[in-house]
């Protein structure tokens, strides 16, 4: 049986709702893994010093969100990590349906030419040969392809530097996987779920690093690598959730530190390319010590599957292994179709299409959310709407019954959140309209006030 018992002191809800919540941040932070056993519901209410009833509603409430099961005679087990989305079960469908914010996609198209184009230009012998294995030739023409692309953020690549990944997760996950000595990963205190779920693959602890409001604190970075973290994961561009992205000065101040205290950092740009502007990533200030990351699902095509990990030379031995491996996750058909567009210029004309479509979603923003503490660039998949402390998890649930699926900062958290609000994904509502009417009913919800 896992000893475990959650802290409910400082939590301000019910204290079966604070234990459920504290069920919830346990699994997301890894502190419960699936198929620990919790303490007997008489046990957990003599350690908390409340009624038994009162846990046995908290294990109810748990299961119902799929956080954990339970069978007569062995116990109650943690199912899993709970769905970093639909954090909650819509008891009642709104009327005009249920609009789904939470996942960070690109805007998606009802119909697709380019891939109609290129579908129907491949002849019987080409299709046969995208069905078989891929030749040390066709990964050295689409490593070529990806360097060039690369080349538009600034970051110089060699092919051979390249690790060509199915994803930016994959490419996440490779690269944590390369740093088994690293028990404990530097990371911003709000991070996607997904550095989460590679965190806890990988059994690393993530080390909260504080943020102002452009991005990492250089002191708080420092102080990191004085208590021995020597591996750090950041996102400095259009950070998600919160969609800060670091200036100029911050980045060299990061790379000197770095440098400094002989830091290795994976750098997480899958937005890089998609503002008009913005500063050279860490990796073109850093070259030697930063494993950049980024992918073509957020600026091309999210069903492409291609992410790129850029390994400084250095490090190079360290990924051969992963190198290797990795490559076979990668299906040849998205590879060749990936070359094809990044080297005819239709991966660009498609980038610069979601800088078109994001741009006059924001504008829907900035018409519904008026009055709202929202923020968010214009060409950012994600706005970040800032709530009271305390207030994004009933926030979400008032959404959900209103029918939108948004994020609280809970799902983002590493630790104790030290910020509260909820991301709403842009890119994930099936047109404008939809969009339209899922932030008109977002602004409608008490989003200044707290839940009685």
């Amino acid at each position: 049986m896992t000893i475990w018992l959650p802290d409910i002191a400082e939590r301000k809800q019910p204290a079966y709702q604070a234990i459920v919540e504290a069920i919830a941040d346990a699994v997301r932070q890894g502190c419960l893994r699936p198929g620990d056993r919790l303490p007997t519901h008489r046990l957990l209410a003599d350690l908390l010093g409340v009624n038994v009833s009162t846990v046995t509603r908290a294990y109810r409430e748990a299961a119902r969100r799929r956080l954990l099961g339970g069978e007569v005679g062995r116990g109650t087990y943690v199912l899993g990590v709970a769905s970093e989305a639909a954090l909650f079960a819509l008891e009642q469908r709104p009327e005009g349906g249920v609009i789904d914010l939470s996942p960070n996609t690109p805007p998606a198209l009802l119909c697709d030419p380019d891939l109609a184009a290129a579908l129907g230009g491949i002849d019987e012998r080409e299709a046969a040969r995208l069905l078989h294995y891929p030749t040390t030739a066709d990964a050295l023409q689409h490593a070529h392809a990806a360097a060039g692309w690369l080349g538009r953020r600034g970051v110089g690549a060699e092919p051979d530097s390249i690790v060509v990944c199915a994803g930016a997760q994959h490419a996440m996950d490779s690269a944590l996987g390369a740093f088994q000595e690293s028990d404990e990963v530097g990371c911003e205190p709000l991070v996607y779920p997904g550095l989460k779920a590679a965190a806890r693959r990988w059994r690393r602890r993530l080390h909260p690093i504080a943020m102002d409001g452009e991005g990492v604190a250089p002191g708080a970075f420092e102080a990191a690598c004085r208590a021995g973290v020597r591996l750090v994961v950041l996102s400095p561009t259009l950070h998600n959730p919160t969609t800060v992205t670091m200036g100029f000065d911050r980045r060299q101040r990061l790379a000197e530190l770095a440098r400094r205290y002989d830091v290795v950092i994976i750098e997480e740009d899958v937005y890089g390319l998609l503002p008009d502007h913005t500063p050279p990533p860490l990796a073109a200030l850093a070259p030697e010590r930063v494993l950049y990351l980024t992918g073509l699902s957020k600026t091309v095509a999210p069903g492409l599957r291609i992410g790129y990990l850029v390994v400084p030379s250095r490090l190079k031995e360290r990924m051969r292994d992963a190198s290797h491996h990795t490559a076979w996750y990668v299906s040849p058909i998205s590879a060749a179709l990936a070359t094809r567009w990044l080297g005819d210029g239709t991966a660009w004309r498609r980038l610069l299409a979601q800088r078109r479509e994001l741009t006059a979603r924001h504008r829907l923003c900035a018409r519904h959310l008026a009055g709202l503490a929202w923020r968010g660039e214009s060409h950012c998949p994600h706005v970040w709407l800032d709530l009271p402390p305390g207030r994004s998890p009933a926030f979400a649930r008032q959404a959900l019954a209103a029918g939108v699926v948004v994020v609280p900062s809970a799902v983002f958290a590493v630790g104790r959140a030290t910020a509260d609000g909820v991301r709403i994904s842009l890119g994930a509502a099936a047109d404008r309209a939809s969009l339209a009417e899922a932030l008109a009913r977002l602004a409608a919800l008490p989003a200044g006030q707290r839940e009685s």
